[in-house]
Order: C-alpha cells, then sequence, then structure tokens
C-alpha cells in the first residue's frame, strides 16, 4: 500500500483561471463602482440599479486606492481557481 494514497493532499496556491471585461449587461446594472475597506482588505462595492450592493474583493495587482471611483469600461474580472475549492473572484483596475 502506498501511504499517500490514503492521505489528503492539500491544494496549492489560488491561480488566475480567467480574466474578462465587464459586459455591457453587467456595467448596466450598477450606478456606481467604489473601492472600499473590507474585513481581509479592500473590495469594491457595487451599487446596484435595483437597490442594494454587492462586494467583490480587489486583486492584489489592482492600483486603486480606498475611495477611488473604479471605472467598470477599463476594470476586470479576475476569476482564481484551487483544486478542492470553489471559484473566487477579483476586480483587476
Amino acid at each position: 500500500m502506498n501511504i499517500f494514497s490514503a492521505l489528503r493532499v492539500y491544494a496549492g496556491k489560488w491561480s488566475e483561471k480567467a480574466v474578462r471585461a465587464f459586459s455591457a449587461e453587467e456595467q448596466a446594472a450598477i450606478t456606481s463602482a467604489t473601492v472600499v475597506d473590507s474585513q481581509y482588505g479592500q473590495s469594491v462595492c457595487f451599487t446596484m440599479v435595483s437597490g442594494g450592493q454587492t462586494y467583490i474583493p480587489l486583486d492584489i495587482n489592482s492600483s486603486k486606492a480606498t475611495g477611488d471611483d473604479v471605472d467598470l469600461s477599463s476594470a476586470q474580472l479576475v476569476t482564481l481557481s484551487k483544486q478542492g475549492e470553489a471559484d473566487i473572484y477579483r476586480v483587476r483596475c
């Protein structure tokens, strides 16, 4: 018996799975996007046309600071993946 077949394999680091622009439909669904401080760093706060707000964490390669507005026509949505975990999203701007 191979000992490693009985042990749990832990996933490595998060890796970039996809990068894409925000669609016209996504851009039309928000009234504003602003960088805010959050529990684990910075996030982009999206104020929705339909009411309410939603948040996506800011990508570590972004140059925006807290309080900056985000232009979704030039921002990118980054999908990160890791074996055994659900995909996560980040905003790069």
